[in-house]
């Protein structure tokens, strides 16, 4: 484009593309920031029960102003700040009755005189949207936040130190103080644990890991020279050395992390066995000498290949199936384990009238109040204390009181999510997995009035006690098919068909993926082979050559 600047004595013309305006506008935007209340009333959604109760227990210990209230000097009548055993009929979604509210002698502190935080606020568990409640709590608080203000772990609020149980991060890096080890590989050592995924492999090449290692340490060198100190305990490491950590690494318990395949894993199991027998000697072997055949199931060629009978390589073979192919996982392992799995909730038919009962699982949980013996110590000796000591009663106290809300809270959507599961799944807790329904997430938050995110959180990792089982709350949602007759069934059907065809199967003739869509289609399930396949492989099932047994 040609632009031209034309001069006319003091006065200049731009016969360019006009310049963009700038302007200042004002516009409305709304924005929600959740208050520290509501992210721990979320994350406490998220635990299931074996993990709340761990949890409980430890606020339980560093919160003087909790304490467990025994069976016998616990009324009926008052069973609220406690988990309670209520039962929750179905009926009750139908016909839009609410759910069990809390009375207003269990929104009371037993024996205290003191309410639960809420009262004062006119709060009901059904009617109150759960964040802006937290809001308003956390505004009647202001106090709170300034005697939480400290830096120490003592003055940290309950909600900002949501604890899991020890990782495995945590448990590998405890040993490692105990290897014989230099400050460089102790470095390194940390670096690698740091660097494992959650089953416990090292999926970054260990040479970046030694770089970054090797870039920590040499920090340290130089503070030190700075400091005017010695560096004689430190060096930069070579590979070599690293691959000899990285060893030691993989013999810690559970023995096999920091392994970079599955083949360094199992083979890193069997080594830390000290005493090796014969099945498990030749089990490292055909480990070692013979893994490509393993996978490929060749059995007759590994049997050949190292000079065994059939009987000893099946013993063998026996060996490996019980090692663990995800040693940072250590439930998972290669054969059959038994876990045990503690339902969430418990859904059971009344025989008289035919009613489902929901409730929560809470047997194990302890029974929660305000600590009597704090209470008077802080009115009896409040002007005695300093203004430290203060602070610290009304911190804790302030923890407690919100630790008691949060835990109601929980329980009422908890309860809300798995009524409306069960009434949206009635046939299948009537006849059992055969009348399962396809169900999607949107359904489930439609019926109990909630976010699609907060039923998401509810269900992940919650499981369900029935009359046909222990199910996994995921297990009822699925998507539809279309049989032949028209009629719509969930995929989950489909699902348990094919598991049912292949655990029925002839173990040295397994059915391939379009034979189980040829016996689906027997059973009126139209299921293209591409879709067999898929369905096997969310199932984890492998294909029927790695099926195949001797």
């Amino acid at each position: 484009m040609d632009c031209k600047r034309r001069s006319h004595g003091n006065v200049h013309h731009w016969n360019g593309p006009a310049m963009p305006k700038l302007k200042i506008e004002l516009a409305p935007k709304l924005q929600q920031t959740l208050t520290p209340q509501q992210i721990q009333y979320l994350k406490l959604l998220q635990l299931p029960t074996l993990q709340l109760e761990q949890y409980i227990k430890q606020e339980m210990e560093e919160n003087p102003m909790l304490e467990e209230v025994r069976e016998e000097e616990f009324p009926l009548s008052e069973e609220v700040l406690a988990p309670a055993d209520e039962a929750v009929e179905i009926a009750s979604i139908a016909s839009d009755r609410p759910l069990p509210e809390f009375s207003e002698q269990q929104r009371s502190q037993t024996d205290t005189g003191e309410s639960v935080p809420g009262d004062e606020l006119g709060y009901d568990p059904e009617s109150n949207d759960t964040f802006d409640y937290f809001t308003e709590l956390w505004k009647e608080s202001d106090s709170y936040a300034t005697a939480s203000s400290g830096d120490d772990d003592e003055s940290e609020p309950f909600f900002q130190r949501i604890r899991d149980v020890p990782t495995l991060e945590d448990e590998l890096l405890e040993q490692v103080h105990y290897l014989d080890l230099t400050e460089s590989e102790q470095i390194l050592a940390e670096q690698i644990i740091g660097s494992l995924d959650g089953d416990g492999y090292l999926r970054q090449p260990l040479k970046e890991v030694l770089d970054e290692a090797n870039d920590r340490i040499a920090e340290r060198m130089y503070e030190r020279a700075q400091q005017g100190q010695s560096n004689d305990d430190l060096s930069l490491l070579s590979l070599q050395q690293a691959e000899r950590v990285l060893r030691l690494i993989q013999e810690l318990d559970p023995p096999g992390c920091g392994s970079r395949s599955l083949q360094e894993c199992l083979i890193a199991q069997l080594r830390a066995k000290a005493d090796r027998n014969k099945q498990e000697q030749l089990a490292l072997r055909v480990l070692k000498e013979a893994f490509d055949d393993l996978a490929r199931k060749h059995y007759s060629d590994i049997a050949a290949k190292l000079g065994t009978t059939e009987e000893q390589l099946r013993d063998a073979l026996e060996v490996i199936r019980r090692l663990n192919p995800k040693p940072g996982n250590s439930s998972t392992a290669l054969g059959d384990v038994a876990l045990t799995i503690i339902p969430d909730f418990i859904v059971e038919r009344d025989e008289e009238t035919g009613e489902l009962m929901i409730s929560l699982n809470e047997s194990s949980l302890p029974r929660l109040r305000l600590s009597q013996a704090y209470q008077q110590l802080r009115h009896q000796v409040q002007k005695a204390l300093n203004r430290e000591a203060r602070q610290w009663l009304h911190r804790k106290r302030e923890d407690a009181k919100f630790l008691l809300v949060a835990l109601q809270q929980r329980k009422a959507t908890m309860l809300k999510v798995m009524t409306a599961i069960a009434h949206l799944q009635r046939r299948f807790f009537e006849e059992g997995p055969s009348g399962l329904r396809p169900l999607i997430y949107k359904d489930v938050a439609d019926e109990s009035g909630l976010d699609i995110s907060t039923v998401c959180r509810v269900v992940n990792g919650k499981y369900v006690q029935t009359d046909y089982g222990i199910f996994e709350l995921r297990y009822f949602f699925s998507e539809s098919l279309i049989t032949d007759d028209g009629e719509e069934v969930s995929t989950r059907i489909i699902k348990e068909t094919i598991r049912q065809l292949i655990a029925q199967e002839p173990k040295h003739s397994p059915l391939s993926d379009d034979k189980l869509s040829k016996e689906l289609k027997k059973r009126g399930y139209n299921v293209a082979r591409r879709t067999v396949a898929k369905y096997r492989e969310q199932l984890k099932i492998p294909v029927a050559r790695l099926r195949r047994q001797l």
